[in-house]
């Protein structure tokens, strides 16, 4: 009721101004808090098309040509019959396709666009190239699609494209999609666009990607347990949820195949396909090992004759592999490839005959294994549930996170060279586990900040599995106010928070130090002790297209396409955060220090312009920002969120696995010199970097 009644007030006060702008809570990462900001009033929807990152999928080439090569061959087919092509696109976005229809001959075009800002542009750029006269444009989701005189469409289309995939590629409800046309839009000899598709399964040991999926035990460098993780979380089944990955910039030598790439089902998307269904295959083992990941990919039949085929395997099962270069194959990051976690890894021999199961749903895919000689009849396969709460409180890169074998060896000898029984300790952040290993090394008392119900009762699941004693868990900052730390002389955090999208908003341990301050000991000491924000100029190998105007798209004028980009990207914030081990980039400086913080007598509000120097002749067309954490004052104890080794000029940067950077991305710019200006307010909660 009163954030309404303050909205109200709000509107009053600004009545004339609010026709342009409006109040939006948002969340503010380092505080906590939630804080009122001033937004355009299409604000939901600008950043909706900022993060789908739209553009990506028309700077993808191969994929924009196979399809007008499919439209063309439907075409002149349906012509040679002596028939009109009637064509409807489904989820036109910036009309694309349809004006390929226009282009290659059809005689009549009907698009559908539900998302509202996407049909209005849609209009706006074919009536640029001049086909607004030819292509009907409906704002309605294709089920609301309507035949008949006076209806959307006159009669039914016999010719159908569109492009609804994802990673899974059934993910955007592409069953329900193709199912509802084909017997409501379509006419019974009707042209599907693409015609099939084809799904290949990888089984593999890796214990990289497991770390993806399992948390560790946690030793000491002697090998003593301090701290096993509960039966609950290690008998798991886990999420059934797709880990969409950059597939072919997995390190090669992280994994060994179990079982080589094999289709496993066929989608015929003019076919009735059961939402609910189960796919199996036979096949032999081809190592000793472990079953424990399965990586997926698929590729599309585009035409009705079998010679387009569009495929999203990673570079080393891409059907083009053979006749082309890594740098040759599309990329794309509008379909990635997934991978998949077995419910429980199995010991499996070479030549063993195993069937493995390929379990759809109408929006989703799940697998598994079985040996042949289980005698086993499966008939139906139900995606695994997480029960022990881990898989769905945290998100794969925390998970890898808890599992980092070299960030739990920092803080295990942080903790053996700097605690003792006379220690004790204040804990500050979420999930932060592998600090309840200082209980086992002797500490004398821990008090455990955990504002995360979830993670709470994961917290006691850790606590109740190895016996530990002496630790008050707290709920909330203000029941931490409301208790007596006098007696605590450490304060150890991680650090790392749910709400953190950037690097720099773990800075909420900051936040919370200050606000305790005044609770503790003058000679309290912090761990870690420093943060260091840090950047570095990039050119990007492909990841600045999903923000890169295209300008024009296969012939087609795209300018009211990049315009609502520009604009729409204004509102949301201008550094994301990215996964960068998954996106090749060149350094082209060495990394750059934009702020130092020490933990315990930081400043308020810092403004800090500078430049790099671009010290190579490629185009830069990004900027990639990292926090690095010195848990002491020696630099062998820095955790970093960047590059896991020296930034060299000229040469590909080596980012860490388990965590996101922040990257703000533009077209390339030639230059010897790129501006920046960074801005911080503590108080305030607010952190702004900008380059011009």
């Amino acid at each position: 009721m009163f954030s309404r009644q303050l909205f109200y007030i709000h509107r009053n006060i600004f009545k004339n101004w609010s026709k342009m702008s409006t109040f939006a809570q948002k969340l503010n990462p380092i505080t906590g808090t939630i804080d009122w900001v001033v937004q355009d009033a299409n604000y939901d929807y600008h950043q909706e098309i900022a993060r789908a990152a739209f553009a990506d999928m028309l700077h993808d080439t191969e994929r924009n040509q196979k399809y007008e090569q499919a439209l063309k061959i439907a075409i002149d087919k349906v012509h040679s019959n002596g028939n009109k092509a009637n064509v409807l696109d489904i989820g036109t976005g910036t009309g694309l396709l349809s004006m390929m229809a226009v282009r290659n001959g059809a005689d009549s075009v009907t698009a559908c666009e539900a998302f509202k800002p996407m049909g209005e542009c849609a209009k706006q750029i074919i009536a640029q190239n001049g086909y607004a006269d030819r292509i009907k444009v409906i704002p309605k989701i294709s089920f609301d699609v309507t035949v008949g005189e006076k209806e959307d469409m006159e009669k039914r289309c016999n010719i159908l494209v569109t492009e609804v995939f994802d990673t899974e590629l059934i993910g955007e409800g592409a069953l329900n999609i193709f199912l509802h046309a084909v017997e409501n839009l379509c006419e019974s000899d009707c042209i599907i666009i693409p015609q099939s598709a084809n799904l290949y399964v990888q089984v593999v040991e890796s214990p990289a990607a497991q770390n993806w999926n399992r948390v560790k035990d946690v030793f000491c460098d002697e090998g003593k347990l301090l701290l096993k993780v509960p039966e609950s979380i290690k008998n798991c089944a886990g999420s059934s949820a797709v880990h969409d990955i950059q597939l072919s910039q997995f390190p090669r030598t992280s994994f060994n195949t179990i079982i080589s790439p094999t289709p496993i089902c066929t989608f015929n998307w003019s076919s009735s396909l059961p939402f609910k269904r189960l796919h199996s295959i036979e096949t032999r083992i081809e190592r000793d090992g472990k079953a424990q990941v399965v990586f997926m990919w698929w590729d599309l039949q585009m035409d009705c004759e079998g010679k387009v085929l569009l495929s999203c395997a990673p570079i080393w099962a891409h059907p083009d592999g053979r006749n082309k270069s890594a740098e040759e194959i599309p990329w794309r990051d509008h379909w990635m490839q997934g991978v998949y976690y077995l419910p429980k890894e199995i010991d499996v021999k070479k030549d063993e005959k195993y069937i493995v199961h390929c379990g759809v749903d109408e929006y989703s895919l799940c697998f598994n294994m079985e040996n042949v000689k289980s005698n086993v009849i499966t008939s139906t396969l139900d995606p695994p549930v997480c029960n022990c709460g881990l898989h769905i409180s945290f998100s794969r890169t925390r998970i890898g996170q808890m599992s980092d074998s070299r960030r739990i060896k920092k803080y295990v000898a942080l903790f053996e060279e700097h605690l003792d029984k006379d220690s004790s300790i204040l804990v500050l952040g979420d999930s932060f586990y592998s600090a309840l290993a200082a209980v086992k090394l002797g500490v004398k008392k821990m008090y455990f900040l955990e504002s995360n119900k979830m993670s709470r009762g994961i917290l006691l699941d850790y606590i109740k599995a190895n016996d530990l004693e002496n630790i008050k868990i707290i709920e909330s900052l203000e029941e931490l106010k409301a208790t007596d730390l006098s007696d605590v002389n450490v304060v150890l955090a991680e650090p790392y928070f749910t709400s953190s999208i950037l690097p720099w908003d773990n800075l909420r341990v900051l936040y919370l130090f200050r606000e305790i301050r005044d609770q503790l000991s003058r000679d309290v000491s912090i761990f870690p002790k420093k943060a260091v924000i840090k950047a570095v100029p990039v050119h990007f190998k492909d990841l600045y297209k999903i923000r890169s105007p295209l300008d024009t798209c296969e012939g087609f004028t795209m300018g009211a396409f990049d315009k609502l980009i520009e604009r729409s990207s204004k509102v949301d914030d201008i550094v994301e955060a990215q996964p960068l081990w998954e996106y090749p980039g060149i350094a082209l400086s060495e990394g750059h220090e934009l702020f130092s913080f020490n933990l315990i007598n930081s400043i308020e509000q810092a403004e800090y312009d500078g430049s790099f120097n671009i010290k190579s002749d490629l185009v830069c067309n990004g900027i990639a920002v990292w926090i690095d954490w010195y848990l002491t004052d020696s630099t062998k104890s820095n955790i970093t969120t960047g590059p896991i080794s020296p930034v060299v000029v000229g040469e590909k940067i080596d980012w860490d696995m388990h965590t996101r950077q922040g990257v703000t991305l533009f077209p390339g710019k030639l230059a010897t010199q790129i501006d920046f200006s960074f801005r911080i307010d503590f108080k305030e909660g607010n952190i702004v970097f900008k380059c011009n």
